[in-house]
């Protein structure tokens, strides 16, 4: 007996549907920054970047903008004035303190196996973060993008909890799916390469075994005024 082509439609819909019912949420990567001793313009920016981020979505080998998710930290929207570096001199401007939250999510990334398609350096390292590891943005002028290679979706979780600015990156994946990502894990390296100078990598274990050290990023600092 032939079989029309709306119950093979119907079949099909059924099976994504299933297939959608054994996805769970995995935790892929953590990172987290201590908000002790910012300001209180610092914390309440952050705060607002990081309410921002949450719960976005990147699709399966999707790219994600960091800047276009946030939006422009302006007064109008709720941002305030806060302490930057420029040159090694904390000045007041507009969303100071965003920078955290976008280096938070540069790490979680890096540990969970995203590509990271556009990262900038601070001209002055932060406190927050060791050497090398941090992640400077300005909308319109300089952004963070990540590229999900996975073929499951990925979740951004970002929250502040007391003194720590909290980032997750959990993917929706199928017990098959959950499966081969547990045989990967990625490790970050720093190798310094003057006293401001850093270059980052990215090892990648496969069964526990190193299969790949991956160069990141490079990054050179101005050196602070005593």
């Amino acid at each position: 007996m032939a079989v029309s082509k709306y119950a093979l439609l119907l079949l099909a819909v059924l099976t994504m549907i299933a297939g959608c019912e054994r996805q769970r949420l995995v935790v892929m990567a953590s990172f987290y920054t201590s908000l002790e001793g910012r300001t209180e313009g610092q914390r309440l920016n952050a705060l607002k970047a990081a309410r921002a981020l949450n719960k976005a979505i990147i699709p399966p080998k999707g790219t994600f903008s960091f800047n276009q998710r946030v939006g422009s930290w302006t007064r109008e929207r709720g941002f305030v004035r806060a302490p930057v570096s420029f040159g090694g001199v904390l000045v007041p401007s507009w969303g100071g303190g965003v920078c955290q939250v976008a280096t938070a999510l540069y790490n979680a990334a890096l540990l969970a196996g995203l590509k990271v398609t556009e990262r900038h350096p601070h001209a002055v390292a932060p406190s927050y973060v060791p050497l090398g590891m941090d992640a400077a943005v300005a909308f319109g002028v300089a952004d963070l993008r990540l590229q999900n290679p996975f073929p499951f979706p990925v979740q951004i979780e970002c929250t502040v909890v007391s003194n720590q600015l909290r980032c997750h990156l959990l993917g929706w994946m199928t017990p098959a799916q959950e499966k081969e990502y547990r045989r990967w894990r990625f490790m970050l390296r720093r190798e310094q390469l003057s006293g401001q100078r850093v270059r980052l990598w990215r090892w990648h274990f496969h069964d526990g075994k190193l299969v790949r050290r991956e160069r990141c990023h490079e990054s050179s600092y101005w050196q602070p005024s005593p």
